[in-house]
């Protein structure tokens, strides 16, 4: 064997081991084994669902969210799904619980027609800390049958800057 075919064949052996080392990965990324998940979904991927029995959700606050120290002036309510065949008018409200017995109101908004998706912000006044949670709570005003169906999917509350 001359030295140009030695030097090939090295090559052709480097490539097929990085080929085997990219494929025994099976499609994870580099560190994604260290994302927060909650039942096996990314946290910040997490969907929670409101219905006529299950009204409210709470997002809680620890010190890794770092409210305080990031300066987030929002909350971010992401509705993707609703199932409303009644057309049953909804409210949200959203609440911050700094402790169980302290609960200050942020705001509220409406899905509008009341089958319809979309991204809501709520101002957090500058009133959040990093402990407590965030209760968004799903209001009905007409009292719904409660054999009727009404599902509302929210994705994981988020914090934004601006």
């Amino acid at each position: 064997m001359n030295r140009l075919e030695g030097s090939t064949l090295r090559k052709l052996f480097c490539l097929s081991l990085i080929v085997i080392a990219c494929t025994s990965c099976s499609g994870k990324m580099m560190g994604s084994d260290n994302r927060e998940t909650i039942n096996g979904t990314p946290k910040n991927e997490a969907q929670y669902e409101l219905d006529i029995h299950t009204r409210s959700v709470v997002r809680t606050i620890g010190p890794k969210d770092r409210v305080v120290e990031e300066g987030y002036k929002f909350v971010q309510v992401e509705v993707t799904k609703v199932v409303n065949p009644e057309k049953y008018a909804i409210a949200f409200e959203v609440d911050y619980r700094e402790k169980p017995d302290v609960t200050m109101h942020l705001g509220s908004f409406s899905l509008y027609p009341s089958d319809n998706p979309g991204k809501f912000i709520v101002p957090t006044q500058g009133k959040l800390k990093n402990e407590g949670g965030i209760v968004l709570t799903m209001v009905l005003p007409n009292d719904p049958n409660p054999s009727d169906t009404l599902r509302v999917t929210v994705k994981r509350l988020q914090f934004l800057r601006e």
